[in-house]
């Protein structure tokens, strides 16, 4: 999403300084110097770089996030239970950008937000895909990418054995008695595609959509789920994970759904843009096997899931193809995910 309107930055940065002199007191002569949105990646929330600046000349960098005045894609934005997430990552030691703190007043700046420490590495690119351009195909070797990969699909499955019973989860959504697990998902992605949506989409993707609501996943066993689970949601250091970004999506759910998520992202964004996956980069197999030894869980069933992750991202791109042709109302993208709609529709079916 990148640079979004959001009114006055200049009136922002003050709000944000003020803020941030209540929160570090010790912290003396404190100044934004410069605040600027993130250039390659970003999806949903407000997110702008803060530049700040001491009285002993000390300098140092914030991330701060708001909600959107006009969102493309998520009908809410949960910005406490995002930072409530990252609380527990840290709780729990997995890699977590340090936190400043939550505003819950709207009033101050038009939105609730929180404040993050910045944290020092590199995300691979949503713009453009990082299969396509960027430093993690122009500039790292594969056994870099190897690596990182295997850090990454380490710190999902430690995710997934988080127990949830050690922490307050009561904001995360979740399926109601006696639905699957994905109950709630299925919910809030028939409420995102309208019915005008659904009008206009190939009819790969509402076929798909159909055939998930129809039919039922095979059962599992519940778990803290990220949601947003993709290598552009990371930050890697030394090839290695340094911090887990981006909870709008997290959910007591399937982890089976989180496994696919990050396989199909990376597959649409490569082979459904005609483009090579990269060198050094795991097969899908590869990492099913992985998680599966990590979290000691089946992916038995791993067919609806995938099939699942490929039509959510599909309603997703439409929704921002939608926000895209307000601004120019003749623009025609084609829906690259909707190619892969038919097979995984047959492969759900002989698997269940």
């Amino acid at each position: 999403m990148g640079e979004q309107d959001i009114g006055d930055l200049e009136e922002i940065r003050r709000g944000i300084e003020g803020w941030l002199k209540g929160q570090l007191p010790e912290r003396r002569g404190l100044a934004i110097s410069h605040l600027e949105f993130p250039k390659a990646s970003g999806e949903s929330s407000v997110t702008l770089i803060l530049d700040a600046t001491f009285a002993d000349s000390a300098q140092e960098r914030f991330v701060f996030r708001m909600a959107p005045p006009k969102s493309q894609v998520f009908e809410t934005h949960d910005l406490l239970m995002q930072f409530q997430m990252m609380q527990i990552m840290t709780a729990e030691g997995l890699p977590a950008p340090p936190l400043v703190g939550y505003e819950p007043d709207s009033s101050m700046l038009g939105s609730d937000f929180y404040v993050m420490g910045f944290c020092e590495g590199r995300i691979p690119p949503d713009n453009p895909p990082m299969m396509l351009a960027g430093w993690l195909k122009d500039e790292v070797g594969a056994q870099d990418r190897t690596a990182m990969w295997a850090s990454g699909i380490e710190t999902l499955a430690k995710i997934h054995r988080i127990d949830p019973g050690a922490h307050d989860l009561t904001r995360l959504p979740r399926a109601r008695d006696g639905e699957t697990l994905v109950g709630e998902e299925l919910r809030i992605f028939d409420s995102m595609f309208k019915p005008e949506l659904r009008q206009a989409v190939d009819s790969r993707i509402l076929a798909g959509w159909e055939f998930l609501r129809d039919t039922s996943p095979p059962a599992g066993e519940s778990a803290l789920c990220w949601g947003d689970s993709r290598p552009g949601n990371l930050i890697f250091r030394d090839n290695r994970v340094a911090a887990v970004l981006d909870w709008e999506m997290a959910s007591i759910s399937d982890p089976r759904a989180d496994l696919a998520w990050w396989i199909w992202i990376d597959r649409c964004n490569s082979e459904g843009l005609g483009a090579e996956r990269l060198p050094g980069l795991p097969a899908p197999a590869e990492v099913y096997a992985r998680w599966g030894e990590l979290t000691g869980r089946s992916i038995t069933g791993i067919e609806w899931f995938e099939l699942f992750a490929v039509v959510r991202y599909a309603i997703v791109l439409e929704l921002k193809f939608a926000a895209m042709r307000e601004a120019n109302p003749d623009m025609v993208v084609p829906n690259f995910t909707a190619q892969f709609i038919p097979d995984l529709i047959e492969a759900t079916r002989n698997a269940l």
